[in-house]
């Protein structure tokens, strides 16, 4: 169920001095959009973005616009500061619950003491994997337990512990982690222990065939 409430109203003017008032005032500028809601250019309160952080990793919310309606929707894009990861921006897509999404889930991994006693290095080529499910079963991440892996093996994505209600979209025959003899791995590689973060954030990515026309104007 969802229980994270966000709070917002519509933006009027599109214009950089706006969206500089409307960060000192306490609220983000944002979009929303959808199969049943046009790009709309909004704002949320900053308290209400703390909210998911803290509750919801994956973004599953529920919304509550001023002058637009109430949406269910997920987090598609961040846009933060590159020194102080301020957030500056937002992009909700909305959803309709009993229908499936197309979700990329971050991929963390867990055990890797035991790969480092035996002198060995894990080499990790995937850390999203793309799954189908229903909004609220939407995995936050998914933990690769990679302490029983030996020098010389590979883990696939037909290997991932996925939940039972999600379909894996991805190649099954997809590496995403191989194990190698540290004297074969190159200066550069170390291991890496990845730690499940609250939000899944994509900054830096951008929203590629996603984009929406004017939504950061």
């Amino acid at each position: 169920m969802v229980k994270t409430l966000i709070r917002g109203g519509l933006r009027t003017r599109l214009t950089k001095g706006e969206r500089n008032r409307i960060r000192r005032e306490g609220s983000i500028p944002a979009v929303i959009y959808g199969r049943t809601v046009a790009s709309t250019p909004i704002y949320i309160d900053s308290e209400s973005f703390k909210q998911i952080a803290a509750q919801n990793g994956y973004g599953l919310v529920e919304m509550n616009i001023d002058g637009l309606g109430s949406y269910h929707a997920m987090i598609h894009h961040i846009d933060r500061e590159p020194i102080n990861r301020r957030v500056l921006h937002i992009d909700f897509h909305a959803v309709s619950l009993d229908e499936p999404v197309d979700v990329e889930v971050p991929l963390y991994l867990t055990g890797l003491e035991e790969v480092e006693k035996q002198d060995a290095v894990i080499q990790q080529q995937m850390r999203e994997v793309m799954v189908r499910a229903l909004p609220a079963e939407v995995p936050e991440y998914i933990l690769v337990h990679v302490s029983d892996m030996k020098i010389g093996d590979n883990l696939y994505v037909r290997d991932l512990p996925v939940p039972v209600n999600c379909e894996v979209k991805s190649d099954p025959e997809d590496v995403v982690v191989g194990v190698i003899a540290a004297k074969n791995a190159p200066p550069e590689t170390e291991i890496e222990p990845k730690e499940p973060d609250l939000v899944h954030d994509t900054e830096g990515q951008g929203v590629g065939a996603h984009e929406i026309p004017g939504a950061h104007e």
